[in-house]
């Protein structure tokens, strides 16, 4: 790998992290404020990772892979915001699928040591 090679690698792996986060929070901020506006910005957030994911599969000169776990990695973003908001929304409401009693609450106090509230 040449060092120019090698920057372009750093620089479009960079991208597909940020454009990771950017699609995760834009989800977040669709399902929050319920506005068009944000569901258009993270389809398109998506889709900018998926074309930053193909630009590294298909230009950079990593091993084979790297570039299975890159796109691997595109595919399971897709999922991971909708998942974790059902989840957290299921553990807020203190809604629990299995039929068992919602963990009892649990305070931290300033050493960050637990103790039962």
């Amino acid at each position: 790998m040449t060092p120019g090679s090698m920057v372009a690698t750093a620089l479009l792996l960079g991208a597909f992290v940020a454009t990771a986060g950017a699609y995760g929070l834009l989800y977040c901020l669709s399902r929050l404020y319920q506005g068009a506006g944000f569901r258009k910005a993270t389809r398109l957030s998506y889709a900018i990772l998926c074309t930053v994911a193909a630009a590294i599969v298909l230009l950079t000169p990593l091993h084979v892979w790297w570039k299975v776990l890159v796109a691997a990695s595109c595919a399971i973003y897709l999922a991971i915001p909708p998942v974790t908001w059902r989840y957290l929304n299921r553990l807020h409401r203190g809604d629990t699928s299995h039929g068992s009693q919602p963990p009892e609450r649990v305070d931290r106090n300033l050493f960050g040591l637990f103790h039962r509230a």
